[in-house]
């Protein structure tokens, strides 16, 4: 079974990515941000942990997210193809990440980083809407919802997140762009880095990804 890893900025579309696998190619969505929230749904204690941290934009311990990881991925189905979005956020997680891995008898296959400029991630960000209930995303140009300010999926009224206005954009990218070139270097050397240039159209990102992957 293949298993993937999707990284890159916000507003570069990777859990938009991750989903066009799901619907297309049958494979199982594994990311942090809806673990967390479904978690903190549950009572989970170290999901409770994690979302203090995620309401104010902060990233999440490591120590936290690799308590909860186990147990999320477990609600998956093993014999499907498995990609992961942004659960390695620094270096210290990437032998967690392989740790975890091993223990549910996989590797990594690819890394695959999207390459989106300042410019154009503030454009995507400043424009998105969320569902506080489901956690969709939505966006004003390349993603509208189908009835205005509302959900698609639930109904629920859609909000901004005060982390989306520009100036909140802006140090967000600095510490992605401090952090994320030691992330890029390790999964170089392994030779299992895929970059990718996410600023052209939805289906056009898509396409090259299946193609990289050989889909």
């Amino acid at each position: 079974m293949m298993t993937l890893l999707f990284h890159g900025p916000s507003g570069s579309g990777k859990d938009t990515q991750a989903e066009l696998l799901v619907e297309k190619y049958n494979f199982e969505n594994i990311g942090t941000g809806e673990m967390i929230r479904k978690m903190v749904e549950e009572g989970d204690t170290d999901a409770l942990k994690a979302y203090e941290y995620v309401k104010i934009g902060k990233f999440v311990p490591d120590e936290i997210i690799y308590k909860m990881l186990p147990k999320w991925v477990d609600k998956y189905d093993k014999n499907k193809n498995w990609v992961f979005v942004s659960v390695v956020r620094s270096v210290g997680q990437i032998d967690l990440f392989d740790d975890l891995l091993k223990q549910k008898g996989r590797v990594l296959d690819k890394f695959i980083h999207f390459k989106l400029d300042e410019e154009s991630a503030i454009e995507r960000m400043s424009l998105r809407k969320y569902c506080p209930k489901c956690g969709a995303t939505y966006h004003d140009k390349y993603k509208p919802e189908e009835k205005n300010g509302f959900c698609s999926k639930c109904g629920t009224e859609l909000i901004r997140r005060e982390d989306d206005k520009p100036e909140k954009i802006k140090e967000r990218l600095l510490e992605y762009n401090r952090t994320i070139e030691p992330i890029l270097d390790a999964y170089r050397k392994r030779g299992i880095l895929i970059e990718i240039d996410a600023s052209p159209s939805i289906e056009d990102i898509h396409e090259e990804v299946v193609k990289k992957l050989n889909l």
